[in-house]
């Protein structure tokens, strides 16, 4: 049976290729991570000698690169963080909703990651209180758990937010918990709208006030008449936000969790 391919063979074969292609978009972090998977347990970072007391055999063992993006060396530090998640959790129903970036918006996002991630994060954070506050909705104010994700299942650039929210939150007297319907978050349509407004605004705002790079196959964005037809395009788009009900409660708030693949089709934000 042959070998399992890893993402560190994937890097050995073709890094160079890659890295030759997408310059522009690539920073010293990129580069560094793939360098550090890359020499991963290779004999690149050194090793040890490990001797069996009984029989005399002998092993070689070569180092981690212990970096936190590395598949090899994250499953401690994953484990770690989720058991300290355990201690947030409430005794309720949790929800899993996905915000993504429009695909016109990407190739931006990889030349301007901290500027259109923080953007990201915070349009994604005003769409769910503003939303949950209201009182056609939920009328309370929630809290919720944001985790990035920058590629796909296919490994291609495709930027989104996975957030763990709790089924309700605290009323506006902050003295009761109002929970959600059984089986239903908050409409998706509705949080779409007001996630692909707040975000082009956000996005529009960066531009006027220099905070965007434009490098080589995007240089033209540079333009400010360009940039507004990208974003006129964009509010043509929908920016996709969907979800599912978690893993039965208590739960433990990771992807591999879930029991079902992130939906962005779904009307509302109910089981399956």
């Amino acid at each position: 049976m042959p070998a399992e391919l890893e993402v560190a063979d994937v890097f050995r074969r073709h890094g160079d290729a890659y890295r030759e292609l997408h310059a522009d978009g690539l920073g010293r972090a990129q580069l560094r991570v793939m360098r550090a998977i890359e020499l991963c347990r290779t004999a690149a970072l050194g090793g040890h000698i490990e001797q069996c007391d009984a029989c005399a055999h002998i092993r070689i063992s070569y180092n981690s690169c212990r970096n936190r993006h590395c598949g090899k060396c994250q499953a401690l530090a994953r484990a770690a963080w989720l058991e300290a998640r355990q201690a947030d959790l409430l005794p309720v129903p949790y929800f899993h909703v996905v915000f993504t970036i429009p695909e016109t918006i990407a190739a931006l996002a990889l030349q301007n990651k901290r500027a259109i991630y923080d953007i990201l994060f915070r349009s994604t954070a005003a769409t769910l209180r503003t939303i949950a506050a209201d009182p056609r909705h939920l009328g309370a104010e929630i809290g919720f758990i944001a985790l990035l994700h920058t590629w796909g299942q296919t490994l291609q650039f495709h930027p989104h937010l996975h957030c763990i929210v709790p089924g309700g939150g605290l009323a506006p007297d902050g003295k009761r918990w109002v929970a959600c319907r059984r089986g239903f978050f908050l409409p998706v349509r509705v949080l779409s709208s007001l996630f692909r407004r707040l975000f082009l605004e956000a996005l529009d705002q960066a531009f006027l006030a220099g905070e965007l790079a434009f490098r080589g196959n995007i240089a033209n964005l540079g333009d400010a008449d360009r940039f507004a037809g990208l974003l006129r395009a964009a509010r043509g788009v929908d920016c996709r936000v969907g979800g599912d009900i978690a893993a039965p409660t208590p739960h433990r708030p990771g992807r591999a969790d879930f029991p079902h693949p992130v939906l962005h089709e779904r009307d509302s934000l109910a089981a399956a």
